[in-house]
Order: C-alpha cells, then sequence, then structure tokens
C-alpha cells in the first residue's frame, strides 16, 4: 500500500516566564510536537486507507501513451457514408486528424482545405457550397437545380427556352462560356464573353471580370497609373497589377547566335538596321529602295535566288531565278550575281 504524502506544517512551542527552568521547558516542547506527529502520521494512514491509494497496475512500458477511458463511448472517424474522416472530432473527446496551419477542417470532416464560408440565401435545399445542406425536401418533394423544393409531379416546360429553368427545379439548357440568358430563356452575349478566367493583359491594362451570371461586368484597370505593370501573378494563378520583374537583357537567339538589331528583352536595343530596313528574327533584312547603309556594299551578297545590291545609294533586288539563273559569286567580276 503506497502512502499519499501530506505537507505537515512545522510547528514550533515557544515558553516565556521570569526564573523558568529551561531544561524542563523544551522537554515539555519536544513532547508537544510528538503527540502532533504522532497524529498526523495516524491521520495520513487512515487517509490513505480511506481513500484506496494503490499502485497502477502494470502494463509492461510505463512510458506508452495512454488514451483516457471513454467511458464506453464509441468513437467514429467515418461518415455516414463510410467516408474516412481525416480531421475534427471523433465523437468521444479525441480527434480524427489535424489540418495544416491556415487550412480547416471540412464540415464532413473528409478533407482539409481554406475557409468557407456557407451560402444558403434564397436556397431552401441542396449544397450550401462548403459540402454542408441547405435544408431537405419533405417527402413528395425533390431539391431542384434552383435549390427550391419541387413536387415530385412537376412538369417540366421549356417550350422554346434553350436556356434557364423547365419550371420544375431543372435546366432548359446552358449557354456558351460568356453568354447570359435573358428573361425569354435564350443566350445572348455577356459583358465578359471572350475574357479568360485568370483576366488578361492589354499593355499596362489589366481586364477582368468581375462577379457572374447577370451580375457579371467587364472591369478595366490602369496598371500604369499606379506605378505598376499587367502581369501574370502566380500566386493567384490569374493576371494582376504587380511590381516590375527584374530584367536581364539578352541579344543572343535561342541558338547562341548574336543578334544585329531588334529588342533586348528589357526595352533595349540589340542594334539599329539602316532606314527603311526590316528586322525579322533579330538580323537586318535589306528591302528594295531602301538605304544601303554599311551593311551591304556595291559588292552586294545573295540570298537563295535574290541578288541583293547596291545601286545609287539604294538597295536593289533581282530575283535570278526568273532569268532561269541563279545567284552566285563572280569571280570575275568580283562581285555577287546572277549567273
Amino acid at each position: 500500500m503506497m502512502l499519499a504524502w501530506v505537507p505537515l506544517l512545522s510547528l514550533g512551542v515557544f515558553a516565556c516566564g521570569e526564573g523558568g527552568d529551561d531544561g524542563a521547558d523544551a522537554d515539555s516542547s519536544d513532547v508537544a510536537a510528538e503527540d502532533v506527529l504522532d497524529a498526523a502520521a495516524s491521520d495520513v494512514a487512515t487517509a490513505s486507507d480511506g481513500v484506496a491509494v494503490t499502485d497502477a497496475p502494470a502494463t509492461g512500458d510505463d512510458s506508452a501513451p495512454r488514451w483516457p477511458d471513454t467511458g464506453g463511448c464509441k468513437p467514429s472517424c467515418a461518415t455516414a457514408g463510410g467516408a474516412p474522416k481525416i480531421c475534427g472530432k471523433d465523437g468521444c473527446g479525441a480527434v480524427c486528424g489535424f489540418c495544416l496551419a491556415g487550412e480547416f477542417c471540412s464540415p464532413d470532416q473528409t478533407k482539409c482545405g481554406p475557409f468557407c464560408k456557407p451560402d444558403c440565401a434564397g436556397k431552401k435545399c441542396g449544397d450550401d457550397g462548403c459540402g454542408g445542406k441547405c435544408g431537405t425536401c419533405v417527402s413528395g418533394f425533390s431539391c431542384g437545380k434552383d435549390h427550391l423544393c419541387h413536387a415530385d409531379d412537376c412538369k417540366a416546360d421549356c417550350g422554346k427556352r434553350v436556356c434557364g429553368e423547365d419550371g420544375c427545379g431543372g435546366s432548359c439548357g446552358d449557354c456558351a462560356n460568356g453568354d447570359l440568358c435573358d428573361p425569354s430563356g435564350q443566350c445572348k452575349p455577356g459583358p465578359c464573353k471572350g475574357i479568360p478566367a485568370g483576366g488578361q493583359c492589354d499593355g499596362a491594362i489589366l481586364i477582368q471580370c468581375t462577379g457572374s451570371g447577370s451580375s457579371a461586368t467587364k472591369a478595366l484597370v490602369d496598371c500604369g497609373a499606379k506605378g505598376l505593370v499587367c502581369g501574370w501573378e502566380a500566386k493567384s494563378s490569374a493576371f494582376a497589377c504587380i511590381v516590375k520583374p527584374a530584367c536581364t537583357p539578352s541579344c543572343k537567339t535561342s541558338d547562341g547566335t548574336k543578334k544585329e538589331c531588334g529588342s533586348d528583352g528589357c526595352e533595349g536595343s540589340c542594334g539599329k538596321c539602316p532606314g527603311g530596313w526590316s528586322c525579322p528574327g533579330g538580323f537586318c533584312k535589306p528591302e528594295k529602295g531602301a538605304a544601303c547603309g554599311l551593311l551591304l556594299t556595291d559588292k552586294g551578297k545573295c540570298s537563295g535566288s535574290e541578288w541583293i545590291f547596291c545601286s545609287g545609294g539604294k538597295v536593289a533586288i533581282i530575283d535570278c531565278a526568273k532569268v532561269g539563273q541563279t545567284c552566285a559569286w563572280n569571280a570575275s567580276a568580283s562581285k555577287f550575281g546572277c549567273q
């Protein structure tokens, strides 16, 4: 039997008086203290027997965690349909699991995700948008797509309607993405038709669609007015007004060839072509009648079957194939030409 430890107060007996026997007083103090200690020990033994303080039963491993006694309660970590619950309470004071920081347990406890606010406005039945229910219909009635209860013997009637409700909670059809269903049940282009779900950019202008259905609205935001640029925002998986990202200029093509002209990818230039020349793919291309510049000499050059040369300070182009010849280097003339 283990005894419960009971703290004892230090007791002191003080004698006072004139001309008293110090030895006699000390003996009296010792006797009084002994009586108190004996009484306390007796009380401890009585309390131990009365409270039934016992040793813990042997388990083989005193360090093993123990669940509290459930008092006959049977914990459950499965839904009525048998799906496993991964979070929330088990019905007996413990839990079926925990969600990560910033996530919340769904009403049916089968998944973790961002906080969801149920929406049952105007709904009498059906899903609340967060895995819960907005209500159930009484016998003889069923929940329609409009989240209202309709009689089981209701007869749907679409007539010439191609969209919208059929009168019994069903649908006469859906409109294409971006189109809206008018009151007569016909589809018409909506204000957001053609705008992707993540929005899009037109230069510094951010184009978005706010709202949905009949409340959808096309919105234009000038990012430049805010000192920002319109670009893709990875964290929201949509286009948005963002801080202009750092840019590393490059004047090389994908195969490493140095560009002669065009953009460096950071609003800079890789070079300029003579007036009137074009710059396809980062390389200067002479155009007939343009200035020769320093890129085209009197010796000319070949581009396929075309003989390109400088004449009177202007670019001249002759297609040798049209006269049954090819463009090649003429060694005797020390220049390119048709031959």
